[in-house]
């Protein structure tokens, strides 16, 4: 069966050089057809369905290539081959975020987020944005910081009525500004969050507190009153309201809330605070029959409304403050359809090169021979040699003391003499990764 084949790969061999492309074409599709998990000949098949012109063909054998990588753990090798496949056909925009999710494995991130951005950029001009808010929210876990744009996320969730979705990203901005103490933008962003999720109570009474150190009183009353809707015997928001109503001028209301808070204390037991709220009551009105009796030590007159004696808060809500508008103030992003600098807000990280320890070289099958002392291996060499995008032969790399394995040294043998770069230089950076 080895002998078959070998025949069959050396008459394709002397076709393609003959340029006869179709019978080396032909050849080789029979070499796979015995043998699937023939790697290195369907590269070849694709190099030579690309130079007849077969495009599609071409693209469909490295795409079984490119996945064949990914699943087997050869990400690196897998990234040449998309790579390879989106300079064949430009438009295979998809292949961005594959690129992009390879690369987050890889702990890539600079060149993740390249990636994602450029698939967000063609998915833009192909007018799918809600495709592109989960591509950014994708982007988003290796810029979890980014303030900016995961507040246009929830904006663009919003726009789109994904509400939950919107309420998720809201609440991981108020995270991030809540770390960073900027109060004045957390209050912003926290009412727009309340918009989409007005069940979060515990959002809600921070809301009440920062309108009230905003001296904004008639929002904050408008968030008290639904969560008195749901507790109307909080005395610590019957309080808030109470001081709301008096900075608002209005102390009948006041008065209001503040025997709510009586009626509370009074059959909780808690003479001492229903004293001082009394004593409060006869500050805004000096007349009131109510506190007068109960401070006087004269029976209370008895209460008009409500279960249980308790007083009913009966006020107008302002008008004029609805829902609150959506949050603009933030710098261009990826959200624009051109960005002005799209693809350059990233900048390769430095790599600082470890020395590498006799154990991690035998393990990584640098040699063979565990009494040999290990050659010195000029990690630098292949820095330059992949910033150059320049692939090193298998006696270059030996040279720079680096033992290839058999396997990697066909492979790149291989790739070296098809003229396929982007998979030797794989290799390489596969091969620097092992040691550092």
């Amino acid at each position: 069966m080895a002998g078959k084949k070998q025949k069959l790969l050396q008459k394709a061999d002397s076709f393609a050089r003959d340029k006869k492309l179709k019978k080396a074409i032909a050849l080789y599709k029979q070499v796979i057809e015995d043998d699937a998990a023939d790697i290195r000949t369907r590269l070849r098949l694709s190099e030579l369905l690309y130079q007849a012109g077969r495009m599609a063909e071409a693209l469909d054998v490295l795409q079984f290539v490119g996945d064949y990588y990914r699943e087997h753990g050869f990400l690196l090798k897998s990234v040449a081959v998309y790579k390879k496949m989106l300079e064949v056909e430009p438009s295979r925009t998809d292949l961005h975020g594959t690129l992009a999710q390879l690369y987050f494995q890889l702990g890539m991130a600079p060149d993740a987020i390249r990636q994602f951005k450029a698939h967000i950029r063609a998915l833009l001009k192909q007018g799918r944005v809600l495709d592109s808010l989960f591509v950014v929210r994708s982007m988003l876990e290796l810029d979890p910081g980014n303030v900016s744009d995961r507040l246009r996320l929830a904006e663009g969730f919003s726009f789109h009525e994904m509400i939950d979705e919107a309420a998720v990203e809201y609440r991981r901005v108020l995270s991030l500004l809540e770390k960073a103490d900027r109060q004045s933008e957390w209050g912003r962003v926290a009412m727009r969050y309340l918009h989409h999720n007005p069940e979060d109570d515990n959002i809600r009474r921070r809301v009440v507190e920062f309108l009230m150190r905003e001296g904004d009183y008639h929002r904050s009353l408008q968030h008290l009153s639904v969560c008195l809707e749901k507790d109307p015997r909080d005395t610590q928001l019957l309080d808030i309201a109470a001081n709301c109503f008096e900075m608002l001028g209005q102390p009948e209301k006041a008065i209001v809330a503040l025997k709510s808070m009586v009626s509370v204390f009074r059959q909780k037991g808690l003479s001492h605070e229903e004293v001082n709220i009394l004593a409060r009551v006869l500050e805004l009105d000096p007349k009131d029959e109510q506190a007068l009796r109960a401070l006087g030590g004269e029976e209370p007159v008895p209460e008009e409304a409500g279960e249980e004696g308790f007083v009913e808060l009966e006020w107008d809500m302002p008008a004029g403050h609805g829902d609150p508008p959506p949050v603009t103030e933030f710098a261009a992003t990826v959200y624009e359809p051109e960005p002005p600098s799209f693809a350059d807000d990233w900048a390769d990280e430095a790599t600082i090169v470890e020395p590498v320890s006799e154990d991690l070289l035998r393990q990584l099958m640098l040699y063979a021979d565990d009494d040999q002392v290990p050659m010195a291996v000029d990690v630098l060499r292949l820095q330059r040699a992949l910033d150059a995008g320049e692939p090193m032969s298998p006696a270059e790399l030996e040279a720079a003391g680096v033992t290839l394995s058999p396997n990697d040294r066909e492979e790149l043998e291989f790739f070296l003499s098809s003229g396929l770069r982007d998979e030797a230089l794989a290799i390489l950076q596969e091969l620097h990764l092992r040691l550092n």
